[in-house]
């Protein structure tokens, strides 16, 4: 419910460049009279009280929530004061502390500031389409409805009575209050949700599907390793025998292994070397000496040939002086040839001697280098050392394994319980998706029968008009009775209005009067029941034109009997002066030299 505090305004309609505020709390039930005083002739001052600007207070409330008036739908510049020329605004307080303030500034541009829950918000407007916009945001934050305000709040000269309305017309209206023009909103609402908990079935039943493979794979991993822990122990029996038997088979192997002396094997494999050395310059020397041997026996054949050659010459003629060559001539060449050929037999005989020597020396040498070399090589020492240093290197891993394969606990039991759990966790999200897959199923049935329900129009319509139609009618029954009136109208279940005499049609102007506030009290009353009061502020503005003193009677009595324990603050304006005096609070608006002052008595 809107809980107005005060109303504040400035340059609206015929209020002037000041500012009027009206605080609400107390009034109570209020009279709002008006008078206008112009200087007629001789200044003779002239009183009257039509356009003293009563109506002004209503219009302020309906400006500043919905950005119309009574008068117009769109009123523009109409509420500026035509006199002043200034910006007019208007503002509404309210009890919780929020705040609405319209402007109209005259160059047509719209100003609304609005604190709501102690945020401030400002919108600005200069088109219709702006201001449609920044009406729709105010209607949204404070729940604004200018049909349901105006059908239980107000009632003035202006509005066009329920009775007067067009069966139609009235009918639309009654179902905007009942909500009935909805229903085709709530049944797309209604699809809406259902098409959203089909994707969300669909979603669940995929994730359950999921869930449950995930349980099976787990499960199975579950078995694998529990096969595992109840296995562990023969196992890790097998694997230290294993280890056991391998550590047993490396120290035989390592006791196998003979090692050699390898500084003595050393120092024979010196040895070797330098017989080995030894050989190598006795053949060296060999060499020499063959080679020498060889030229030698050159030189030999070669004196003897030239010997045999001078001894074929012996008692030939020398072909150059034609003379027999004798034989003295021929010893005395042969004979320097003979004694270097055996100066060379001499030398080729000591030669081959030290050949023979050289060749029996190598022979001994190569004898004792057969004798002293090892049947072992460095190499193949050096092998056999770090074969046995590998093999304790091995005893020692195997060991190590060993040990730690004594000492491990059985790992499969942390791996067994983080499954349990697993699977426990999946059960459990399993066991609560199918329970919201239920749920869900549940509700999509629920929401696919309401939108059933509401596009079937004529049957939900129905049984809302039954269900509250007789309320309706009880209090026009009520109010009508209260008024005195013969003719009684009241509403079918299809929203029609029936009369039990003539009808309202032929009622005297009178009559339909009461009739119209009948109405509308009965329309009030039924608001309040289905929604609450829509503000803590009833308005009457001449309700009681055409009515007779009976039927003002019966006005105030509803009033004061009827509305002032329910509704904080009634304003009624009224000429008719059984109004006066009869209310235990005025409002009394005075209109001087075209500006118009409030004043509370």
């Amino acid at each position: 419910m809107l809980e107005l505090k005060s109303i504040t305004w400035k340059n609206f309609l015929s209020y002037g460049d000041y500012e009027t505020t009206l605080e609400l709390a107390g009034l109570g039930q209020c009279l709002i009279t008006g008078e206008v005083i112009e200087s007629g002739e001789s200044n003779v001052e002239v009183r009257r009280s039509n356009g003293a600007g009563k109506s002004t207070i209503p219009n302020v409330i309906q400006w500043v929530l919905f950005g119309r008036t009574m008068h117009s739908r769109s009123p523009g510049n109409n509420v500026v004061n035509y006199h002043t020329g200034r910006d007019c605004w208007a503002r509404l307080d309210f009890k919780n502390g929020d705040s609405i303030t319209r402007t109209r500034n005259t160059d047509g541009h719209n100003e609304l500031i609005y604190y709501k829950d102690g945020d401030e918000r400002r919108m600005n407007a200069d088109t219709l389409a702006t201001a449609a916009l920044q009406q729709q945001q105010l209607n949204k934050d404070f729940g604004l409805d200018w049909e349901l305000f105006c059908g239980s709040v107000f009632f003035n000269q202006y509005g066009k009575p329920w009775m007067e309305m067009a069966d139609g017309a009235r009918k639309k209206a009654i179902e905007r209050i009942l909500h009935v023009d909805r229903f085709t909103y709530y049944a797309q609402a209604a699809k809406d949700k259902c098409d959203n908990l089909d994707k969300i079935v669909i979603k669940l039943r995929s994730t359950n599907e999921s869930l449950e493979a995930e349980v099976t794979r787990l499960t199975a991993e579950l078995e694998r390793v529990q096969s595992a822990h109840d296995t562990y122990e023969s196992d890790k029996t097998n694997n230290v025998k294993r280890l056991e038997d391998d550590i047993a088979a490396d120290r035989k192997k390592h006791d196998e292994i003979e090692l050699p002396d390898m500084a003595k094997l050393k120092l024979k494999w010196d040895l070797v070397a330098k017989i080995k050395q030894l050989i190598d310059d006795k053949r060296r020397d060999l060499n020499k000496l063959t080679t020498e041997v060889a030229g030698k026996s050159g030189e030999q054949t070669s004196l003897e040939s030239r010997i045999d050659l001078w001894n074929k010459k012996s008692g030939k003629i020398c072909t150059a002086c034609e003379q027999s060559v004798d034989c003295a001539h021929i010893d005395t060449r042969i004979d320097p040839l003979k004694q270097e050929l055996e100066t060379v037999k001499e030398r080729l005989k000591e030669l081959r001697e030290k050949v023979d020597e050289a060749k029996s020396s190598i022979t001994a040498a190569e004898t004792l280098l057969k004798d002293k070399t090892p049947d072992m090589t460095m190499l193949d020492a050096q092998s056999k050392v770090n074969e046995k240093a590998n093999i304790i290197k091995n005893i020692e891993r195997l060991e190590s394994q060993k040990e730690k394969i004594i000492a491990a606990e059985n790992p499969h039991s942390v791996t067994i319980n983080t499954l349990n759990e697993s699977i426990d966790k999946a059960k459990k999200r399993i066991e609560a998706t199918a329970n919201e897959l239920v749920r869900s199923e549940l509700l999509n049935k629920h929401y696919s029968y309401v939108h059933k329900a509401y596009n079937d129009r004529n049957k939900i319509k129905s049984y809302v008009f039954k269900e509250h139609v007789p309320f309706i009618n009880s209090r026009l029954k009520h109010y009508m009775d209260t008024f005195g009136l013969d003719v009684k109208v009241n509403l079918t279940d299809s929203l029609s209005v029936e009369s039990n005499m003539w009808g309202y049609e032929f009622e005297s102007g009178g009559e339909r009067k009461r009739t119209d506030v009948a109405f509308m009290l009965a329309m009030f009353d039924f608001h309040e029941q289905m929604y609450g009061r829509q503000c803590n502020v009833l308005v009457l503005d001449e309700v009681d034109g055409r009515m007779d003193d009976d039927g003002i009677e019966s006005l105030i009595n509803i009033i004061k009997n009827d509305l002032a324990s329910r509704v904080e603050t009634v304003l009624i304006i009224s000429h008719r002066n059984l109004m006066f005096d009869t209310f235990p609070r005025e409002l009394r608006v005075t209109r001087r030299d075209r500006q118009s002052k409030l004043e509370v008595y």
